[in-house]
C-alpha cells in the first residue's frame, strides 16, 4: 500500500466507528450484555417529553418536546444532508456514508465527517446519560507524582488528578492515560 492510500484506510476506519454508533445497533451493558438501539433511535424517543399525568386535562407547562434532543437533530439532520443528498432520511444518509468507497482525494472530507460525527457521539451519550462515571483516585499519580489538578479561571478549581472511568485512567496534571489492561495492570502496580 502507499502512504495515502494507508492514510485513507485508517481514516475510512475511524470514520466507519464513529459513524456505526448513530445509525446501528450496538452492545449495551447493563448487567448484561444485550443488543441496543442506535444513538439515533434512542434520542428519537427521548424527543418526546414526557409529562406525568394529573387526572386533569389541563396542559402542563412544559413544552412538548426536549429543546436540547431538537438542537442536536437539527444539527445532524441538516449537516448530513449537506454530506450526502441520496436517501430519504439521515440514517439511511449515514449508511452510505458508512459504506461508501472513498478515494485519496477524500481524506480530508473523511476527517472532518468523523470529527463531527465523534462530536455527535458524545454529545449524545451525553443527552441519554450513558456517560461513564469518572471516579477518582486519592493516590498521586505514579509519573508526575502529583495529587491535585487545579482549573483556571476566575475561581481555581481543585480536583484529584487521577481519574478512572469503565474506558480507562488518565492524570488530567500531567495528561497520561492507560487505556488498555495491560496499561492499567502496570498502573494498579505502581500504585502499590
Amino acid at each position: 500500500m502507499t502512504e495515502p492510500t494507508e492514510l485513507l484506510a485508517g481514516a475510512v476506519e475511524k470514520l466507519r466507528h464513529a459513524i456505526h454508533p448513530l445509525v446501528f445497533d450496538q452492545l449495551v451493558w447493563d448487567g448484561q450484555a444485550r443488543i441496543g438501539d442506535p444513538l439515533y433511535k434512542r434520542l428519537r424517543i427521548a424527543y418526546t417529553a414526557t409529562t406525568p399525568t394529573t387526572g386533569t386535562r389541563l396542559q402542563a407547562s412544559k413544552a412538548p418536546a426536549r429543546i436540547d434532543v431538537m438542537n442536536w437533530f437539527c444539527d445532524v439532520d441538516t449537516t448530513v444532508a449537506r454530506w450526502w443528498r441520496r436517501g430519504h432520511t439521515t440514517t439511511h444518509k449515514l449508511e452510505h456514508l458508512h459504506d461508501f468507497t472513498y478515494t485519496p482525494d477524500h481524506l480530508k472530507t473523511v476527517k472532518a465527517i468523523t470529527s463531527r460525527c465523534e462530536h455527535w457521539v458524545e454529545s449524545a451519550k451525553e443527552l441519554l446519560g450513558d456517560n461513564p462515571p469518572i471516579v477518582p483516585l486519592r493516590q498521586p499519580c505514579p509519573l508526575c507524582s502529583e495529587f491535585w489538578h487545579y482549573t483556571g479561571g476566575q475561581e481555581n478549581t481543585r480536583t484529584f488528578a487521577l481519574r478512572v472511568s469503565e474506558h480507562g485512567a488518565q492524570c488530567h496534571a500531567c495528561k497520561a492515560k492507560w487505556i488498555t489492561n495491560q496499561e492499567i495492570s502496570v498502573l494498579i502496580k505502581m500504585l502499590g
